[in-house]
């Protein structure tokens, strides 16, 4: 028994010492709890939308009141015509656009009906989902006023529905982006972090920095090895996706690859900054898990809408590069937007390289 005690004694320390690995153990499940719990849900509350209101009357501006007033949609745009919608999409990112025609209440008062017409982006199948069926609750509601106020129960009104981007509700537009952006993350910031963690646990890191090599040459020549490899693995993604699952790419190849390799080389960026503050390579692939992939399945839209999200993990999402990456290529590929149309997303995904790299190598000086 003493014998055990004695281990057991060595062990306590061992990992009372390890402050990292112990924070993180300590630190995980209140954080899967939290983000779990706050980030699976099917609710969208305040989804951007634009209306194309043809009619300017008091009843269909007391239709977009209600609209606003449901809490499930933000109007953030008014277009004059249907190409100023497709703006709207490619440029504001709203997720839905409804069409009041002409003479909407003169229809109303003779006709007892009207069409509406709702455009989708279908882009993601689940959210353009739920949003029809948020819009069909909110104009059943405004017939049932409106058939109590005039005290007649006929009138009615007809929902065309126009799905933009992908028309045959596809499940595999909303599925290709993400995976490769995991892929992209597994395979960069994983390994390269894992790497460097490596050289500094067993000491070799020390040699090659007293080596004449400068120390960005260092990192570079650790990194691009794992950037090549994932890329090749996604260019075989987009193969097997355009000739298996008939994924389109409307916009430029080239402009894919370009987005691609400045989202590998922030992934790999944000591998050296964890590998800067790891000191073993357990410490590197626990940071990396909880620090990238799964706030990339979790925030960054990929597979649940943000904003169902509280307003605190809607902001958090922004830090993390894998939001700016999924929304920058799900324009290319699907939209087919330009560069003059993501620019914004490229250079967010630039920025955050420039300042992982920069804070990286300066921890690699204090560490070593």
């Amino acid at each position: 028994m003493n014998a055990l005690s004695m281990i057991l004694k060595k062990e306590f320390i061992h990992i009372i010492r390890d402050t990292i690995t112990l924070s993180l153990v300590l630190a995980m499940p209140i954080a899967l709890v939290l983000l779990f719990g706050f980030t699976i849900s099917t609710d969208i509350r305040n989804a951007k939308i634009s209306v194309l209101d043809q009619s300017k009357d008091t009843q269909s501006k007391y239709l977009i009141d209600r609209l606003s007033a449901s809490g499930y949609f933000q109007v953030i745009s008014y277009p004059n015509n249907e190409m100023e919608i497709d703006y709207d999409f490619k440029n504001k990112d709203i997720k839905l656009a409804l069409i009041i025609p002409p003479n909407f209440e003169g229809s109303l008062s003779k006709e007892h009906s009207a069409t509406l017409q709702v455009i989708n982006d279908v882009s993601d199948l689940n959210v353009a989902s739920i949003l029809n069926n948020y819009v069909r609750a909110v104009v059943q509601r405004f017939t049932s006023d409106y058939n109590d106020e005039i005290k007649q129960g006929d009138g009615n009104f007809d929902i065309t529905v126009k799905m933009l981007y992908n028309p045959e509700s596809n499940s595999v537009y909303m599925f290709v982006p993400g995976i490769i952006t995991l892929i992209m993350v597994l395979v960069t910031a994983l390994l390269s972090s894992i790497t460097l963690a490596r050289e500094k646990e067993t000491g070799t890191m020390r040699m090659l920095l007293i080596t004449p090599v400068k120390k960005l040459y260092i990192i570079i020549g650790k990194v691009i090895p794992y950037m090549i490899i994932s890329f090749i693995s996604t260019i075989a993604i987009l193969v097997i996706s355009v000739t298996v699952f008939k994924m389109p790419i409307n916009g430029s190849l080239l402009m894919l690859l370009f987005l691609c390799i400045i989202f590998m080389l922030t992934a790999a960026s944000f591998g050296m900054l964890i590998s800067s503050i790891s000191r073993t390579q357990v410490d590197a692939m626990m940071i990396t898990m909880m620090g990238l992939f799964l706030p990339t399945v979790l925030l960054s839209g990929f597979l649940f809408p943000l904003n169902s999200m509280p307003m605190v993990f809607q902001v958090l999402a922004n830090i993390f590069p894998a939001k700016w990456f999924i929304l920058a290529i799900k324009d290319v590929m699907i939209k087919g937007s330009g560069f003059f149309d993501i620019w914004f997303y490229l250079l967010i995904l630039f920025i955050m390289a420039v300042v992982f790299i920069i804070f990286s190598i300066s921890r690699l000086d204090k560490r070593n």
